[in-house]
């Protein structure tokens, strides 16, 4: 997509939603647009449930240019709302006292199929802001395609962002210090992913074929699920390999939930090839981080085992039932 012909646009402002991987693929193409069309990159991070941890706790602000971490009211300010009523798509607007202000947001569309139509908005004006709520990943220069779109120079473009990115001391020091030599991936998501998971028998025969490609012996599990780390632990020494978890290496830690989790993205991300479920944007981005996506095997949801985890859940609510509609105490 042709780029020329843009007015002036002072600042790409993000306000990053979902979880932190989803944050962190929305700041990688925030930024990387924010460059295409010579404006300053700014992030407006607001904690809630799904993502409480603050951006002080993640990153190394030193590594960011100053001011990159805008307040909600600033913001707030140049948007003309609160970001509670963020407007819907692609709006273009005047507000009183700051000038031409062009908001995106997604919503049940997704950002991808509206690059077009925001190409064609911003190129009608000069801009105070360019403001983006989103929790994905999405390019202006490949104009409107499925929220599902990913090409190799998207992700060549995303993999440098995540190599120059810089978490906290304790993240980047955690991962350094248990990254001691060329290792494999493996992550496997269960919690709020367990009808979108393949077989263990997939799992194993991908694990295999991208240790026989690779001719590395090691693999680094993550895991939202402790019991199916430790399954693979021990299965994977079972089949002649060296299986390690950073719980496994470093079980007196003293790091949060979200420190954790980015800890073990981090390390994913410098494995020389990865193994992970293909519902997961966890294990896809951490693919992309690497560089090494090329070596990396995504797996799709096994019919059998979604038929299982859905006739399981009908099982549970069953039982449950009377119980929680007040027939028993």
């Amino acid at each position: 997509m042709e780029l020329n012909g843009f007015g002036t646009v002072k600042q790409v402002i993000l306000v990053p939603r979902n979880g932190y991987i989803n944050r962190l693929q929305a700041m990688a193409s925030s930024s990387i647009l924010a460059d295409s069309i010579g404006a300053n990159f700014r992030v407006c991070w607001e904690s809630d449930p799904v993502a409480p941890a603050p951006f002080e706790s993640l990153f190394n602000l030193s590594a960011f240019p100053p001011s990159t971490f805008v307040a909600s009211a600033e913001v707030e300010k140049l948007l003309g709302c609160s970001l509670r009523d963020f407007p819907r798509y692609v709006t273009s607007h005047e507000v009183s006292g700051v000038g031409q202000v062009v908001s995106l947001a997604g919503h049940d569309r997704g950002e991808q199929p509206l690059m077009d139509e925001l190409a064609r908005v911003v190129g009608e004006t000069n801009l105070v802001a360019l403001i983006i709520a989103a929790g994905g990943r999405f390019s202006l220069e490949a104009g409107s395609k499925p929220v599902t779109w990913d090409s190799p120079g998207f992700r060549a473009q995303r993999a440098n962002w995540y190599q120059k990115l810089m978490f906290t001391s304790e993240i980047e020091s955690a991962c350094s210090q248990s990254f001691s030599e060329p290792s494999l991936g493996l992550h496997l998501r269960y919690s709020d992913r367990s009808h979108q998971t393949p077989s263990r028998r997939e799992i194993a025969s991908a694990v295999s074929q991208l240790v026989e490609q690779t001719e590395v012996l090691r693999v680094f599990i993550a895991s939202d699920s402790a019991p199916e780390r430790e399954r693979w632990r021990g299965k994977l020494r079972g089949m002649g390999l060296d299986a390690w978890s950073y719980l496994s290496q470093s079980p007196a830690r003293s790091a949060g939930g979200a420190e954790l989790a980015m800890i073990d993205w981090r390390i994913l991300s410098r494995t020389s090839g990865c193994v992970f479920f293909s519902e997961s944007s966890y294990g896809y981005e951490a693919a992309v981080a690497s560089g090494c996506f090329e070596s990396t095997i995504s797996l799709d949801p096994n019919p059998l085992v979604r038929m299982r985890v859905r006739l399981r859940g009908h099982a549970t609510n069953i039982v449950s039932a009377p119980k929680r509609r007040g027939w028993i105490s």
